[in-house]
């Protein structure tokens, strides 16, 4: 069975049947094991979703290591977020040349 990883730390865990939906980004799947915070001790299922929560939530308290790799998450994340912007802005521009064509061919 897998963990699911709460948003909010203050929240019960949740287990839900999503049978035939793609996991959400925090499970954890069986026989894996999730990166923790050394601070709170709250899991994530990937090394750079804990560097970013020990870089944003527990900055005063962080190493230097945890420091620069907060760092390469945050700037990683970054690439990742444009990448998305620039496939968001593609698609949409062409659903916009597909509805003028249809417009043209229906009043032509």
């Amino acid at each position: 069975m897998s963990t699911t990883v709460p948003h909010d730390t203050d929240r019960p865990r949740e287990e839900s049947d999503t049978s035939g939906v793609d996991p959400p980004e925090t499970t954890v799947p069986p026989g894996e094991e999730p990166a923790v915070c050394p601070y709170c001790d709250r899991p994530f299922r990937r090394g750079e979703g804990l560097a970013l929560h020990v870089g944003e939530r527990h900055a005063e308290v962080q190493s230097e290591a945890e420091r620069a790799a907060f760092e390469s998450a945050r700037e990683a994340e970054g690439d990742e977020l444009f990448m998305y912007h620039l496939r968001v802005i593609a698609a949409l521009g062409v659903l916009y040349a597909v509805l003028v064509l249809l417009y043209m061919i229906v009043l032509a």
